[in-house]
């Protein structure tokens, strides 16, 4: 089963059920049992395709009696030209060919084109199925992770999304090629056996049962492997995590410097794929050298069974062999497909979990319509990440249409907990979400989503035009509805002067953008469905004086127009609010008119007189 972890050292890992399912069976029908498991959980995905994988059953019948002829009818041309003969004569078990040597030639060729094309065919399917499989894949994951509640996105480690999306997709539909080439070389392996049955019984008996026997006796070295593979699967996790930290933080690091330190934690994390990928890969590609070099040994004692047994039977004898030797070289495929689905399978594991838990977790959805929201409040609300620690305690109040409420309190006060509240991204432990006095839980999520919009302290721009940004992929979105945005953001100016105005491409690290800029971009965002709750999370606390005073003229803007909920700690930012909140260890301590506030509440007090120090010792602007 998945299990959630909150505390955000990873929101989806495997439950150790691997190693109860390894002490349940060691042998080779507790691997079967396993990999039977694995398939069964992500079977579902492969629906659409099962009936190429019919298709290939059917070809690979087809194409191992076609070359089990071929060999029988090259054994026999081998034959008559060693004597000189003009005809193809001679006994192969119950046939007895009698044919001229030309058109004997003519059906070999046949045959042989038919089996390449065959061969080509065989080779087609798996790609196809594997093709689609990984753009099914990719689409179940991301619309099960889109789906998800936002407690189990906050919970993941960085880049843990983008490792399932990459590595573990990949590993799986490696792995459903691989499945696709047990199937055809099983097949192709039994067409010949049994083409090798009808002309000498016993080879083929001696060879089928040392070759059964070979095979379960690797399968300890494949637990191995896939105990190797578990890790190689778990490191990735934790090596894509570095890798997005080093990306995220690729500005700072370039300022102070890659420190001894850094590079060695990032080397660390490049040993912790390196030794349980050398040991992976070594086992992958031993264990198929292996089975090949013992295999050849069980060749020559049944070729020598069959040479004293039925020494006069030249043709039969030369037939079976070539079908021994490439039913050999099937069997061998069919060991190193079966170790790389070992390999796999901790990765097919891990994907599965994912997207079970992903699936476990959905957003909550209501079914009510929501009209124009007059009033939006809580009601007895407690919330906690965990259930033994809240950190809101009865949180109670409510807002009215086209008020601006300023949200501030101490660092850990509990303030963006509120927020996420407000914007519907965590339920509460207990109390309400009210929105015009019913639960805000029961209104449709696209039309709260409509509702209500959002502004973060930190700005995460896409890589796109500035009217992708300010559109943020809302096709209903007009033109006119991304400049009137930008209009109100007090950003459309600049946006003209830039080269290619609302076209110009900007992103993550884009030139040209200014912190300002980059900020009045998300509301110009926030407000281009024309919200009627907007909730921003400290707007001006990395602007100049120039961005913040535009910031609050758009701010003053909204007063009448929408609920505006903003969180700050500058007195200048909450001077456009009609109320103030005041939050500290997780209650509402006051929350009236900013002139109440500050003649009523220490808290807010002690900002006023610091930001007051702030402003005598700045002096007058240059």
């Amino acid at each position: 089963m998945p299990v959630h972890d909150p505390a955000g050292t990873g929101a989806v890992r495997v439950a150790d059920n691997e190693g109860t399912a390894a002490r349940r069976g060691r042998g080779g029908l507790g691997s079967a049992r396993r990999a039977a498991a694995a398939w069964r959980r992500l079977a579902p995905f492969f629906a659409a395709s099962r009936g190429q994988v019919v298709t290939i059953a059917i070809v690979s019948v087809v194409a191992g009696v076609a070359e089990a002829a071929l060999l029988a009818l090259v054994a026999s041309l081998a034959l008559s030209l060693s004597q000189g003969s003009d005809s193809v004569q001679g006994d192969l078990g119950p046939l007895t060919l009698d044919s001229p040597l030309d058109v004997a030639f003519v059906v070999a060729l046949v045959l042989a084109l038919v089996r390449g094309g065959l061969q080509l065919w065989l080779a087609y399917l798996p790609a196809a199925i594997s093709a689609s499989a990984m753009v099914g894949l990719r689409r179940r994951l991301f619309d099960a992770f889109v789906a998800a509640t936002w407690s189990v996105k906050a919970a993941e480690r960085d880049g843990q999304f983008q490792t399932f999306m990459n590595v573990h997709v990949n590993q799986t539909t490696q792995a459903i090629i691989q499945i696709a080439s047990v199937v055809t070389n099983v097949l192709m392996f039994l067409s010949l056996m049994i083409s090798a049955v009808a002309l000498s019984p016993v080879a083929a008996a001696v060879l089928s049962v040392a070759s059964l026997g070979l095979f379960l006796a690797l399968r300890p070295l494949a637990r191995r492997l896939r105990r190797h593979s578990r890790e190689l699967s778990e490191e990735n996790v934790e090596y894509a995590n570095g890798v997005q930290g080093v990306a995220a933080t690729a500005e700072e690091m370039q300022v102070f410097g890659a420190s001894p330190r850094f590079v060695e934690q990032f080397y660390g994390l490049l040993d912790g794929v390196r030794r349980p990928l050398l040991r992976s890969r070594f086992l992958v590609g031993a264990l198929p050298s292996l089975y090949q070099s013992v295999a050849l040994l069980l060749l020559v004692v049944a070729l020598a069974v069959v040479s004293l047994m039925d020494a006069g039977q030249m043709t039969t004898l030369g037939a079976v062999v070539l079908m021994l030797v490439r039913a050999l070289s099937y069997g061998q495929r069919v060991q190193y497909s079966v170790t790389g689905i070992d390999e796999k399978l901790p990765f097919m594991n891990h994907l599965a979990d994912a997207i079970e838990t992903y699936r476990a977790h959905r957003q909550v959805d209501g079914g009510r319509p929501l009209g124009a929201v007059e009033r939006i409040g809580m009601r007895d609300v407690r919330f906690g990440y965990e259930a033994d620690a809240e950190v809101l305690h009865d949180i109670t109040f409510e807002v009215a249409r086209g008020e601006v409420v300023g949200i501030v309190g101490p660092s850990g006060a509990g303030k963006s907990s509120l927020v996420q509240l407000l914007l519907r991204l965590r339920e509460p432990t207990a109390g309400v979400l009210t929105v015009n006095g019913e639960d805000a839980w029961q209104v449709d999520r696209a039309h709260w989503q409509r509702a209500v919009a959002y502004v973060p302290q930190q700005t995460q721009l896409v890589y796109g035009t500035v009217a992708d940004n300010i559109r943020f992929y809302r096709d209903d979105l007009t033109d006119a509805d991304v400049e009137r945005a930008a209009r109100w953001a007090h950003v459309h100016d600049e946006i003209e002067q830039w080269p290619d105005g609302y076209a110009t491409t900007v992103g993550r690290r884009a030139q040209g953008v200014s912190g300002g800029q980059r900020q009045r971009l998300a509301i110009a965002r926030a407000l281009a469905a024309e919200p009627e709750v907007l909730v921003l999370d400290e707007p001006t606390s990395a602007l100049d004086v120039r961005s913040e005073e535009l910031v609050q003229e758009t701010l003053r803007g909204l007063r009448g127009r929408a609920t505006v909920f903003l969180v700050a700690h500058r007195l200048s930012t909450l001077a456009v609010c009609d109320r103030v909140m005041v939050v500290r260890d997780g209650r509402i301590e006051m929350f009236d008119t900013p002139e109440r506030v500050l003649a009523g509440n220490d808290f807010f007090q002690e900002v006023h007189e610091i930001t007051r120090r702030q402003a005598v010792g700045a002096g007058p602007a240059d």
